[in-house]
């Protein structure tokens, strides 16, 4: 199942153009342990070599360091949140509610792509060329998930079935007033109905936001500077592990 996920993740990273998770390490969870803890089994996977699954230690250790990431002051006409505070943290808030999705029921990935483009990136990052390969892509993935999940290519997802995609934590690369740079941490969850496993992957990259026209906005350059800059990239390490903490992840809860 790592490959529809991997799918999934594919569009949900690539709304810059320039990849928004730079250099993206897909991990498949063989257990998700903690108070929301789910599981699955070793998955399959399209790469040359076979993916190591992460196992969470069975004993949970709490994150030493949380974020209650802010929540949008206003709405976008599509309903994603906007208008986070000028901080580091209302930084943060803003890519945890742009890396977001939830596709269930007669929802689609493009669609939610599509609100993500124009709710969050900056100006400069849009066009109508850009638009189009957003759409495409999302439209990709969503069809490659619902092969992988052995679902019909279109129409609506069968009840219990969904696909999710979490940002659950990270890690400042660079902090200016106008720009904040991270690692950050995210999953993907796919269920293919009520009584099918729940599949899930995690995934280490870097997100970058600058301040502009009063909000924080995802930036393409902002992302490839940091990629550029960044030291090594922490390992995958799910909250209520102890390499969580060692790798100096900072886990997230959203205010509310």
């Amino acid at each position: 199942m790592l490959w529809g996920s991997g799918a999934m993740l594919a569009a949900v990273v690539g709304l810059t153009g320039y990849a928004a998770l730079a250099g993206h390490d897909d991990v498949p969870a063989a257990r998700h342990a903690g108070p929301a803890s789910t599981s699955s089994p070793p998955a399959a996977t399209t790469a040359p070599q076979p993916a190591p699954t992460y196992s969470v230690p069975p004993t949970w250790t709490e994150p030493e360091r949380w974020l209650a990431a802010p929540r949008g002051a206003r709405k976008a006409a599509n309903g994603r949140e906007t208008g986070f505070p000028n901080t580091t943290d209302g930084a943060i808030g803003m890519m945890v509610a742009a890396s977001a999705m939830d596709v269930e029921g007669s929802g689609t990935l493009a669609e939610q792509q599509l609100a993500v483009y124009s709710a969050y990136m900056a100006p400069a990052d849009q066009s109508p060329t850009a638009e189009a390969k957003v759409r495409q892509g999302a439209e990709r993935a969503d069809a490659a998930t619902r092969r992988a999940l052995g679902l019909p290519e279109s129409g609506p997802l069968p009840g219990g079935a969904f696909m999710r995609t979490v940002m659950i934590g990270v890690k400042p690369i660079q902090v200016t007033p106008a720009q904040v740079t991270a690692y950050v941490l995210m999953n993907v969850t796919d269920k293919a109905g009520e009584t099918a496993a729940e599949k899930t992957v995690y995934s280490v990259g870097i997100l970058g936001a600058v301040w502009q026209d009063g909000d924080w906005k995802l930036s393409g350059q902002a992302i490839k500077d940091a990629a550029a800059q960044a030291d090594r990239k922490p390992p995958i390490a799910a909250p209520g592990d102890a390499a969580f903490n060692a790798a100096g992840w900072t886990a997230i809860r959203q205010a509310s």
